[in-house]
């Protein structure tokens, strides 16, 4: 019986000699060192993008093998699971690269192409002057003569740094659902452990576990190879990271204050009573750790017995008690005695709190009205109410103690659980947010003008997919909207809306009124006023944008080109309705970041004093892939027909010349280029309406069924006006029905009636907070919800309507 492959792949100036020490080692797999193009002795030439890296890593390697990566190139295996998921039997990677890259030092020391040339020289010739860097150990001398000949054959170095940025090594990687194992060595002097947290948040959807290895450096298959190859064969998975018990794991090892915290399996472990000795005096809380809690898209706050202020010597016994209820995990952790705690939910431009005296039990349970308040660093109106100062505990301190615990999880927006015991803040719980309407402006201005109120299924998957990924290409000029993480689209009602709050922030770091913007959209948006001292500092950031967003333009045709060749090699292989919409996916992000470079290029323009070109728009005789609504693949379409892609305009000599200077006055010119690429991208749409196959048709071209109905400028949450004391939706909707019985009328928000709620066509509750687990759960429930403490008794048992959290009697 043949062994199983394992395909190894070293990271950056890799050759496949560099594994020489550990290949005898290998029993169970067969090791196949690789080396991609522009790599080691591969003659093909750097790949042009990391795109055409991950098809290259797939036309490489047979499916359902393993593989062992290393570095950047591990982030390579990641472009390519997610564009071909399960191509791979095991994916292990040993500290990938692309975590916080626009606030790592060594990528921005790495910028300039004369030192970046410099530093590869030395790698090549004098490897020994990065010996520390390598590893702690010493080497062989031949170590590290083929250490530096392998950087010296390799011509891809060079490029990989242009390639590998912020706006580039991340989109999309959110859906991966691949199990994936991180490794981190506890002695790596290049990437370390602390990044972990970070990975957990990036691939929020994998199956993902994480291990630290004591010993490790950077190189383990050269500094051990022998113990390195036994620890990869045996298959030693670490902790799984997507449960309560390994986010809290995660977060101490990013440094966060988290009550000293043990995950078992098992009640009897040998490791739970030294743990409980370690701290004689102190009580315990015993929590769920399921793998079915605490999920991207799934929360399921609450359903399970959280235990408080157990003595040690009945915590073995809660802890049976858990997991004779069939949970995978469970979590003994130090019980804190907050004077003050709360739940926040927590993005980079605003937190939404609620807090209680003493323990937030009462708060999670939904038992108790919270006291509630939004702090924005966008000011007024994003902020509602204030977090006085109490027992020590400012608003300040709390901010900055949140935004640290975001930032541990690559700023990806959380629900934090939080403690303050008199002197210092603890980190109970993180836990990504799987259905929030912040208190967020949206817009359904530009997106009405071009998809219809019900888009195709397949144009709402896209759109919905690609939301968190659009917005990278603007930190090619202002990395702060990688911190930001705000998404292009967000959802209203199940149905998506343009995020306005995405480029207000943009606005509001650069000191520019929100007047302009609001004319270029075509809806009203929230006051924000001109600084100049902040407009003068963003100088460099206006010239960036101008840079890059016009040396954008010309890439649009090879971009076009490429996705246009993988359809038809799609359907060629005669693909699904599946790995069609997947395809689509990523050609919406490249879709739409074209679509903000273009519109950059047209806000700086300054005019057309350079003339008005003819668009495409004259050309439309014969050309039945334009029609209403063209903007969606579902849209119904004439018969085929050859629709070749048209060429990028041919601009006059003396255009170029100013294009490339960046000079004012072009705006005729870049309007042709906006209509000469819509164009093309119609024609693309009209090839994937054709490619879709008969069978898959019904599913994907099919209305969603969540339609579009606000009209203008709103924001997420429900509306301005709405307090506390008067109420608040938790998810819109409306239906109608007998108040009582079709429409529960709850005093909690107690998400122990899951199956209540789920049966009922709304819920009302007296009494509950915006981020309690019950209002978690009815929004992922989608089920139309509010709390109105003044529901009128007497309207109970009568016809009653609820609309976006205004209930109303039915005469």
């Amino acid at each position: 019986m043949s062994k199983p492959i394992l395909y190894l792949l070293a990271g950056n100036g890799s050759a496949a000699d560099w594994w020489d020490d550990a290949l005898p080692h290998f029993r169970h797999y067969r090791p196949v060192p690789l080396e991609l193009p522009g790599f080691g002795d591969n003659p093909a030439p750097p790949c042009e993008d990391l795109a055409a890296y991950a098809q290259a890593l797939l036309d490489l390697t047979e499916a359902g093998h393993a593989i062992m990566a290393v570095g950047v190139n591990a982030l390579l295996v990641l472009h390519a699971l997610q564009r071909r998921p399960g191509h791979f039997s095991r994916s292990v990677l040993l500290a990938p690269v692309g975590a916080f890259l626009w606030e790592r030092r060594l990528p921005k020391l790495m910028a300039p192409k004369p030192l970046r040339k410099t530093i590869h020289w030395l790698l090549a010739h004098y490897p020994t002057l990065f010996a520390r860097k390598f590893s702690n150990l010493t080497w062989t001398r031949a170590q590290y003569r083929r250490m530096g000949a392998g950087y010296a054959r390799c011509r891809a170095f060079l490029p990989h740094w242009d390639l590998v940025r912020a706006d580039t090594a991340l989109p999309l990687l959110e859906w991966v659902a691949d199990r994936i194992e991180l490794v981190w060595g506890d002695q790596d002097n290049v990437l370390g452990v602390r990044q972990a947290a970070a990975w957990s948040a990036i691939l929020a959807r994998a199956d993902l576990t994480v291990t630290l290895q004591a010993g490790w450096g950077h190189y383990p298959w050269i500094d051990t190879p022998a113990a390195f190859v036994h620890w990869l064969e045996a298959g030693g998975a670490g902790f799984v990271a997507h449960t309560k018990g390994g986010r809290l794991a995660l977060a101490t090892m990013a440094g966060l204050p988290v009550p000293p915290a043990l995950s078992l399996t098992r009640a009897d472990d040998p490791r739970l009573p030294g743990f409980l000795a370690s701290q004689p005096d102190a009580e315990w809380a015993i929590r769920s750790s399921s793998h079915g809690e605490d999920q991207a898209d799934a929360a399921n706050a609450g359903l399970h017995t959280t235990f408080l202020r157990v003595p040690a010597a009945q915590a073995a016994a809660r802890v049976a008690e858990l997991l004779d209820g069939g949970l995978e995990e469970a979590v003994v952790q130090r019980f804190i005695t907050p004077v003050l705690s709360g739940i926040a939910f927590v993005r980079h431009l605003a937190v939404e709190v609620e807090w209680v005296e003493g323990h937030l039990e009462t708060l999670a349970d939904g038992q108790a009205s919270p006291q509630r308040a939004i702090l924005s660093r966008l000011g007024e109106p994003w902020q509602r109410g204030t977090f006085p100062t109490a027992h020590g505990l400012s608003a300040t301190q709390l901010w900055a103690f949140l935004q640290r615990v975001l930032r541990a999880f690559h700023y990806v927006p959380g629900d934090v659980e939080w403690a303050w015991d008199g002197k210092q803040l603890w980190l109970l719980q993180y836990r990504p947010i799987s259905s929030y309407g912040w208190h967020r402006h949206l817009t359904a201005a530009n997106i009405a003008e071009i998809l219809p109120p019900q888009p195709s299924r397949l144009v709402e998957y896209a759109q919905r997919r690609a939301a968190g990924s659009i917005p990278a290409i603007m930190a090619r000029w202002d990395a702060r909207v990688l911190q930001d993480n705000e998404p292009f689209t967000a959802l209203y009602g199940g149905a998506s809306y343009i995020n306005n709050d995405l480029f207000l922030a943009r606005l509001a770091d650069w000191g520019v009124s929100a007047g302009n913007y609001s004319g270029e959209i075509g809806g009203a948006t929230p006051p924000l006023r001109w600084r100049p001292l902040r407009l003068l500092r963003s100088l460099p950031v206006f010239w960036r944008m101008l840079r890059v967003a016009r040396g954008h333009l010309p890439t649009l045709e090879r971009g076009l080109q490429r996705f246009d060749q993988e359809l038809a090699t799609l359907v060629e292989r005669r693909a699904d309705g599946q790995q069609l919409a997947d395809w689509f996916t990523r050609f919406y992000v490249f879709v739409v970041q074209g679509n903000l470079c273009i519109a950059s290029s047209l806000a700086s323009s300054g005019g057309a004093l350079w003339g008005r070109p003819p668009t495409a728009y004259g050309q439309l005789d014969d050309s039945p892939h334009r029609l209403p609504w063209e903007t969606d693949p579902g849209t119904a379409r004439p018969a085929p027909t050859r629709l070749p892609l048209q060429a990028f305009p041919d601009w006059p000599l003396p255009v170029r010349v100013l294009h490339t200077l960046g000079a004012p006055g072009m705006r005729g010119w870049y309007l042709q280029v906006r209509e000469w690429y819509r164009d093309n991208l119609m024609r693309v749409f009209f090839r994937l309406h054709h490619a879709m196959p008969a069978a898959d048709r019904d599913t994907w071209f099919a209305p969603h069924p969540d339609r579009r109905e606000r009209n203008g400028s709103f924001w997420q949450d429900g509306g301005e006006g709405t307090d506390e004391a008067a109420g608040f939706m938790i998810y819109p909707g409306h239906t109608q029905g007998v108040l009582g019985h079709d429409i529960l009328l709850e005093d909690t928000l107690d998400p122990g009636r899951h199956a209540q709620y789920q049966a009922a066509r709304a819920v009302i509750a007296r009494m509950g907070g915006r981020l309690s687990h019950g209002a978690t759960l009815l929004r992922e429930l989608r089920k139309p919800s509010a709390v109105l403490p003044r529901v009128d008794a007497a309207w109970i048992g009568r016809e009653v309507r609820l609309s976006d959290g205004q209930l109303t009697l039915v005469e």
